[in-house]
């Protein structure tokens, strides 16, 4: 950060939304996803020729329908310079680049952190989203990765997480899918179990999503003065733009093209709330090879909701979330803290012998599937950006299923709701099974009572109202 400006857009001074074009291309829908796709991948650093903009802007024509009857374009050289010309986009030079970037980026979190030391921990917030694969298996013939020769299962959801540098304040998590209302989820309280749920054709983070998100936060923060950091992806600018802070909110973007590196969230926090999320999907598969019943047909979007506010509630410690701020350097380190997370190999080999799994993946890329990352890495260009480009030109056409081979989402069907007097006999059961126990609190049995008593009352009152 170069200075202590309430918000400020990255150094090439320009943001998607706003990007001045010189004159209006003959193909203007392939050329906005193009200019989107190219301006994405050269954010992240990645080198982009102009023979991989030509390959690009065929493998869009081939998919847009509205192009579909007509014969395709040669895409020459001469229409190449003019489109760089329309959208401003510069060749870059890349001999000894990477030292310095990686220089300049340091220096400007060592200014970041200098501001960030106006605030408590309480008060220094980062935001970032990720992708997950919430019902991916062991096995290497039925997971969600890009295979060749084999469908891929697009049980792919997207997560937004916000917490700050103590981990005292672990803000509801936003999940996006594809469904406005998944059949598992209809009849459920979604605000009450701690989620935020949303939707578009991809399952990805737009900027009308950014928006609701800012707003929310706005409103949640209310008079408070803080500090909030993330990248300057597009859709975190386009929503910033609509939704500008109030003036007790400082927003501070994270150096581009190193995010990976000085991003909190990035740097075990959401990691560790994945693997804390898989130990409970692999017990979940245990316990159904056990009883011979296939786990990939029961599981629901539900369930992976539950064990996500599970995950990030319980399971991450405070403690993790505060080393994770140190290693990012936001954040002054005065002591040198463990990042903790359980070891599931047992576990792991469990489920691969309970579930005769002859073709198990290793548990690492299990754990951590390079394709589920919104993060697109230098390491894994060509994968990520391919998928980049699915999702853009999905959402420009305004139809996620243009590629016939992929599988349609699986949600599950809507939740059973136990009755009233079936779910008054469970708490009993608990209240009965907890005083038997030595490990019983009197806490505990009191917040049961109370549910007791307050089921017994709707009860009363739905006999009363009964005509």
């Amino acid at each position: 950060m170069d200075s202590p400006q309430q918000y400020q857009y990255p150094d090439s001074g320009c943001n998607p939304s706003s990007a001045t074009r010189k004159g209006i291309g003959q193909w203007q829908d392939l050329e906005a996803i193009l200019y989107e796709w190219h301006h994405i991948l050269d954010w992240k650093g990645s080198y982009i020729t102009g023979d991989i903009l030509v390959e690009k802007a065929r493998q869009i024509w081939s998919c847009l329908p509205q192009y579909r009857d007509q014969p395709p374009p040669a895409f020459s050289s001469g229409w190449l310079h003019q489109f760089k010309q329309r959208y401003n986009i510069k060749q870059r030079t890349y001999h000894g680049e990477a030292g310095s970037v990686l220089e300049e980026a340091e220096e400007k979190m060592k200014a970041m952190r200098t501001f960030a030391g106006q605030y408590n921990e309480d008060d220094i917030y980062n935001m970032d989203e990720t992708g997950l694969f919430w019902r991916m298996p062991p096995s290497w013939s039925l997971s969600s990765v890009n295979t060749p020769g084999i469908r891929k299962d697009k049980s792919r959801i997207s997560i937004i997480c916000c917490v700050n540098a103590s981990g005292t304040d672990r803000l509801p998590i936003w999940v996006i899918g594809k469904e406005r209302t998944p059949r598992a989820l209809r009849n459920i309280n979604i605000s009450a179990i701690g989620i935020r749920w949303q939707w578009n054709k991809n399952a990805w983070m737009d900027q009308i999503i950014m928006r609701e998100w800012l707003l929310e936060f706005y409103q949640y923060i209310g008079q408070r003065s803080i500090l909030l950091t993330m990248d300057n992806l597009p859709a975190h600018l386009s929503g910033l733009e609509l939704a500008p802070p109030p003036p007790n909110v400082r927003i501070c973007w994270l150096p581009k093209n190193s995010t990976s590196r000085f991003q909190p969230l990035d740097q075990g926090i959401i990691q560790n709330l994945k693997i804390y999320y898989r130990r409970q999907w692999l017990r979940y598969m245990l316990s159904h090879y056990e009883r011979n019943l296939d786990p990939l047909q029961s599981v629901t979007i539900l369930d992976c909701i539950r064990w996500l506010v599970r995950a990030w509630h319980h399971d991450v410690q405070s403690s993790t979330i505060l080393a994770c701020f140190y290693k990012s350097i936001l954040v002054q380190d005065p002591i040198q803290l463990p990042i903790e997370a359980p070891d599931l190999r047992p576990l792991y080999m469990q489920v691969q012998q309970s579930g005769r799994i002859s073709d198990c993946m290793d548990i690492s890329f299990f754990l951590n599937p390079a394709e589920e990352s919104l993060e697109i890495s230098n390491s894994s260009n060509e994968i990520s950006s391919d998928i980049l480009l699915e999702q853009l030109i999905a959402e420009a056409s305004g139809n996620a299923d243009i590629y016939p081979n992929d599988l349609d989402d699986v949600s599950g069907e809507p939740a059973r709701l136990p009755k009233p007097q079936d779910a008054l006999d469970a708490v009993r059961l608990l209240i009965s099974y907890m005083e038997g126990q030595d490990t019983a609190k009197t806490p505990i049995l009191r917040s049961l009572e109370r549910l007791e008593r307050n089921i017994e009352g709707e009860i009363i009152t739905a006999r009363a109202q009964a005509p």
